[in-house]
């Protein structure tokens, strides 16, 4: 018999896993769809009970015009009269909409537009011959009690129709209960289940481990590759969560700035601006799946870069944050035109340096920020200004460039922007140093090294 491999058994381990999990979102997915079928229900029925009770009051209006009329002959109460035809035909035409393809509520529906149909009757020929006979021939009609008993079948037939409105909702409830319990109770099942499989998948291969210690070329080469593999996924998902974001809420931005009294040719101008910001977008993640190709090593795929090209395209992608801060941007790169380097981390230190200069502006003032380059001790430095909140280096300087540190209240802060260019900018052998004075603003230098 062939002997079953550590490979086998780990495939197999896991298939079945997977096979168990497939299961539990299958039926949790069902359970699911019959808990949020029944929540329409429930809303549903409030909704029904509501517009009856809008029904119920509209035949009440009805019968207080009639009721007042008749008394007074006053025509100020057929307002309320007709304004009561008027709602009634509205609620009824909600009800027949909301339940025509339940046969029980159909019916009883039919019920109750008969007896609205004959109070409104009753209601038109009391007015009438209230208007041609006089008062007392109409109070006749009224003392007949023929009104009042339509009326009380009328509030019968509604309470019986909320009644069997609120039965349905409570079986359905009761369905609900049961699909609930029964879905936590599968997924207890399943969680067991998997708990025990993959115990014995683990133990199965620590029994294993001594035989894939002793090939040590294997053990190297797997990792090697899963260290790469790691450092390309966490490289991806830092700059696509950070890098990414601010295109998104460029085009809201973008959008809002225009409304339906807005010229074709603002719309025209935002259309455009919202093609670079798109072209933009398109491209960066273009280049970000890039990133995930390179296998065996680590190497940073190098181009010649022009600072300006990498500007324009920043500042298009930034459009909306611009227009909506005023913000005034100027460069010149007339002393370092053109970089060697990773065209994804140049995007990504402008964007961040940039982003940030204008997020953190200050309130009391318009923000302006420049930006130039030059050669200095055989290092290009890039120079990132702004005149907004600043920073405290005597507090912060320390922590500025950490994960997740944050130096000013902003809802879109997620103190991840700068530790992410501080890495880029140090993997190619560079540095990044930033001067500050609280309320006056920030320059960031950016120190790329010539070397090659």
């Amino acid at each position: 018999m062939k002997k079953i491999t550590l490979k086998n058994k780990i495939d197999f381990a896991f298939f079945v896993i997977l096979i168990i999990f497939t299961f539990l979102a299958y039926f949790t997915y069902n359970r699911a769809q019959s808990v949020k079928q029944n929540r329409l229900i429930v809303n549903h029925t409030s909704n029904v009970n509501g517009v009856l009770e809008k029904v119920l009051s509209s035949t009440m209006d009805i019968e207080t015009g009639t009721r007042g009329y008749t008394i007074t002959g006053n025509e100020n109460y057929l307002e309320v009269y007709n304004e009561g035809h008027r709602n009634l035909k509205i609620w009824l035409d909600s009800l027949n909409s909301m339940n025509e393809n339940d046969e029980i509520q159909v019916m009883n529906l039919d019920t109750l537009q008969r007896l609205i149909e004959s109070k409104k009757k009753i209601s038109a020929e009391t007015i009438l011959v209230r208007r041609k006979e006089g008062m007392e021939r109409a109070a006749a009609i009224v003392s007949s009690g023929r009104g009042k008993e339509i009326m009380d079948s009328i509030r019968n037939s509604i309470q019986e129709y909320q009644n069997q409105s609120v039965r349905l909702l409570s079986a359905n409830l009761a369905e609900t209960e049961k699909n609930i319990k029964a879905r936590n109770l599968n997924f207890l099942l399943f969680t067991i289940i998997t708990f025990i499989i993959v115990f014995i998948a683990y133990y199965k291969i620590r029994q294993n481990t001594k035989y894939l210690l002793l090939d040590k070329i294997i053990q190297t080469n797997l990792l090697n590759e899963l260290a790469v593999q790691n450092t390309q996924l966490n490289d991806f998902a830092n700059i696509t969560s950070h890098n990414l974001r601010s295109p998104a809420g460029n085009i809201t931005a973008l959008i809002s700035t225009i409304d339906d009294e807005s010229a074709i040719e603002e719309y025209k101008t935002v259309f455009e601006m919202l093609k670079k910001v798109a072209q933009n977008l398109n491209d960066s993640l273009n280049q970000l799946i890039e990133v995930l190709h390179v296998k065996k090593n680590k190497i940073i795929e190098k181009e010649s870069l022009n600072f300006y090209e990498i500007y324009s395209k920043t500042i298009e992608s930034l459009q909306g944050e611009i227009l909506n801060s005023k913000a005034v941007i100027s460069a010149n790169f007339e002393n370092a035109a053109s970089l060697v380097y990773s065209r994804i981390y140049l995007e990504s230190i402008f964007h961040n340096l940039i982003s940030n200069a204008i997020k953190y502006k200050d309130e009391a003032r318009l923000p302006e920020i420049n930006i130039h380059t030059e050669i200095k001790n055989n290092k290009l430095l890039l120079h990132v200004k702004d005149n907004g909140l600043g920073i405290d280096l005597e507090r912060y300087g320390d922590k500025i460039f950490g994960m997740h540190q944050v130096f000013h209240k902003h809802p879109n802060a997620k103190g991840i922007g700068l530790f992410m260019t501080k890495t880029q900018i140090e993997s190619t052998n560079g540095k990044i140093s930033v001067a500050s004075e609280v309320n006056k603003g920030t320059t960031f230098t950016v120190e790329f090294s010539l070397e090659e």
